[in-house]
């Protein structure tokens, strides 16, 4: 590793905890006996605090994850991290260029992810994620939102995943990551759109995991086919969805409100309880995906509430189109 690079590392290393980040404490450490409740606290405390600590942050974070999962300095995992990461917190300096979709989100989501995955292994029955998908976990957290131009998909499938898998594949093939790996990621990201693939997927997990009715229509979806070929992918495809929606759906009303703020502002338009209850009830489908990311869901039936409660004391009787943050 160059030293630049070494330094940026030591860095943050130093400045994370003189400013009071714990890099050994939720979430980036599952702490036993812990509630939704508390847990929710100290991610909300934690991004709060990241968010307002200078850059490069995004990169180390993902290289810390990286180095947690026993991959070296020199692994094509963190190159391609390193470089992704300096990208996006590039473009958001000094303003992001999305309030929204920025690379502060990427890095809720990419931390969101790890606890997840933490959580995943300790209380999964059929699927834990051996280091090589957590690695694959963390890259798909970071690109899942890449160059994103602040707009929905509109009519066209999959287009800001596409963008997003477009611009990180030849950053991936410079560094070393091979095709395999380059095609679970894709599938992966494109499961997050929330113009209905999100909830195909849902429907899959339920039907693999949980014996639930899967989807009415197996082909409606064909850029999803891995994930009903492979129980193993659709598992990280779960946990990265939980991971996306997470900060807005599972952990408390305050910060559910601030994220909501944020993405009214990248659509033009203040959004209010009954946006809220369609993001919950459309996008996020009722419940969390995979059983460590419902964990979270007693957090959401409580923001649920109090967007009931709003909708009813506020509601503009504007159906604006379903955005997701």
């Amino acid at each position: 590793m160059p030293a630049g690079e070494r330094e940026t590392l030591s860095g943050f290393a130093e400045t994370a905890p003189a400013a009071g980040l714990d890099l050994g404490a939720e979430p980036f450490a599952l702490v036993e006996g812990r509630t939704a409740r508390r847990v929710a606290q100290t991610m909300v405390r934690t991004y709060t605090l990241l968010e307002s600590l200078p850059v490069p942050k995004l990169g180390p974070v993902a290289e810390w994850v990286l180095a947690r999962n026993g991959f070296g300095p020199d692994h094509p995992y963190r190159l391609a991290a390193r470089h992704i990461a300096a990208v996006m917190e590039r473009r958001d300096t000094p303003v992001p260029v999305n309030p929204y979709h920025n690379a502060h989100h990427t890095l809720e989501v990419l931390l969101n992810a790890h606890y997840l995955a933490l959580r995943n292994d300790r209380v999964a029955t059929q699927v834990r994620l051996d280091a090589h998908e957590r690695g694959l976990l963390t890259l798909a957290a970071l690109i899942h939102d890449f160059e994103h131009d602040g707009t929905m998909n509109g009519a066209t499938r999959f287009r800001l995943e596409s963008i997003a898998i477009e611009a990180a594949v030849p950053v991936f093939i410079r560094s070393g990551i091979g095709e395999a790996d380059i095609a679970a990621i894709r599938a992966i990201v494109l499961a997050t759109d929330p113009a209905g693939p999100n909830l195909y997927m849902k429907a899959l997990h339920g039907a693999a995991f949980y014996g639930s009715e899967g989807p009415v229509d197996t082909q409606v979806f064909a850029e999803l086919r891995p994930l009903a070929e492979d129980r193993r992918l659709l598992r990280m495809a779960g946990l990265l969805n939980d991971a996306d929606l997470l900060s807005s759906a599972g952990l408390d009303t305050d910060y559910a409100g601030r994220q909501s703020a944020k993405l009214g502002a990248e659509g033009g338009r203040k959004l209010d309880g009954a946006d809220m209850l369609r993001f919950l009830n459309h996008i996020v489908g009722g419940s969390f995906t995979t059983r460590a990311g419902r964990f979270f869901n007693l957090n959401m039936f409580l923001i649920k509430s109090f967007a009931e409660l709003e909708m009813h004391q506020n509601d503009d009787g504007v159906e604006a189109p379903l955005v997701r943050p």
